[in-house]
């Protein structure tokens, strides 16, 4: 048996190692002209299709991280940066997008946190937190700790308050999993984004501030996250946050599985010292590599793709999400769908490739570490 785990680690090493060269040897084909990234490329068309900021900031964030721990890339990232940072006043860049944009200056040793901090709090003025999904005050949250690590925040110190409050109290109705927004319809149909990047947050906050609320509070959620993690090791998509129960497994994408559970999950390990959390999260990997639904492969090294996710066929998918949300008021479990229900959708997107070298610059040899 022994011999079986250390096999598995160590391939889980070397998967983990050639995604983060084909990360960097992917990233320049989604890059415009511009310098900023494309929203999506399928497989179908091959070629960069829209613009996105917010991924732009995420494959800064990754390609920091690489350049950080000695991985060759192809990019000027101080023209990269410079290139988010002329566009501060686009309409296309939310709160939550600051905050990315505050966790990489941070991690740049950039001298823009002060005008970050002045962009995002007239952001807020405008909308308030209370409106931004929780994934985003979360990014708003990891941002100002890590830049509040390095020096002053000035009136970033009553932000970061308010949304530390938001994660821990207010949009936690059972002081387990979050809400998807403070109030309104969409609370009570949250994410596993909502989830995995407040866990990221509220570890961060516990690390670097000695915080035990918040490390209480991210405990709570991952404990809840792997409590309802599917047979396979994924992680499904939309919760009850009232019950800390699944409302809708699908779409499973693989962005969480390889890289987005290990970042929250690793942090979460970093400020309790459980391996457990991480030790789980790298397991998913398997998902990617053909232990899910379809037994597919979604790393196409032929196409040069991550395929982004496996999800019901689009005849399916929204009677199916509404029979499912129905069910959870009923308390009943949702129905996992059948093989023939599911397709493979195949488009991927440059942030995939950002949290990718996030989750594992400098972190390889953690592959190892769950065994089989």
């Amino acid at each position: 048996m022994s011999s079986e785990v250390e096999t598995a680690g160590t391939s889980r090493v070397e998967q983990v190692r050639e995604l983060e060269r084909f990360a960097l040897r992917r990233l320049p084909s989604m890059q415009l002209g511009d310098g900023v990234f494309c929203h999506e490329v399928r497989a179908e068309e091959g070629r960069p299709q829209g613009r996105s900021l917010r991924y732009t900031l995420i494959v800064l964030l990754g390609l920091l991280r690489a350049e950080e721990h000695g991985l060759e890339h192809q990019f000027h990232l101080g023209a990269l940066r410079s290139r988010v940072l002329s566009e501060l006043d686009s309409p296309d860049l939310t709160p939550g997008d600051l905050g990315l944009a505050l966790w990489a200056e941070s991690r740049a040793g950039g001298d823009a946190v002060r005008e970050l901090v002045r962009s995002l709090e007239a952001g807020l003025a405008r909308g308030g937190v209370d409106g931004l999904l929780s994934m985003e005050v979360a990014w708003i949250t990891t941002g100002l700790t890590e830049a509040g690590a390095r020096g002053d925040l000035g009136a970033g110190e009553a932000i970061l308050a308010h949304c530390r409050e938001q994660l821990i109290e207010e949009r936690r109705p059972r002081g387990g999993l979050v809400t998807h927004v403070a109030r309104g319809r969409r609370k009570r149909l949250p994410h596993f984004a909502d989830q995995i990047y407040s866990v990221l947050a509220l570890s961060q906050l516990a690390r670097i501030r000695e915080d035990g609320a918040a490390r209480d509070a991210a405990r709570s959620i991952g404990d809840l996250l792997l409590e309802n993690q599917m047979p396979n090791r994924a992680w499904p998509w939309i919760y009850d946050p009232i019950r800390g129960t699944v409302v809708e497994p699908y779409e499973l994408y693989s962005v969480h599985q390889d890289s987005m559970a290990m970042i929250g999950m690793h942090g979460l390990t970093e400020a309790t010292g459980e391996p457990r959390y991480r030790d789980i999260a790298v397991q998913s990997l398997d998902w990617n590599y053909g232990n899910n639904e379809l037994g597919a492969q979604m790393f196409d090294r032929e196409a040069e793709m991550i395929y982004r996710s496996i999800r019901r066929k689009q005849r399916y998918a929204r009677a199916r999400q509404a029979r499912n949300a129905a069910a959870t008021y009923l308390r009943a479990a949702p129905r996992l769908a059948e093989p023939e229900e599911l397709e493979v959708n195949r488009a991927m997107r440059p942030y995939h490739l950002g949290w990718l070298l996030e989750a594992w610059a400098g972190r390889e040899e953690l592959a190892r570490a769950a065994g089989g």
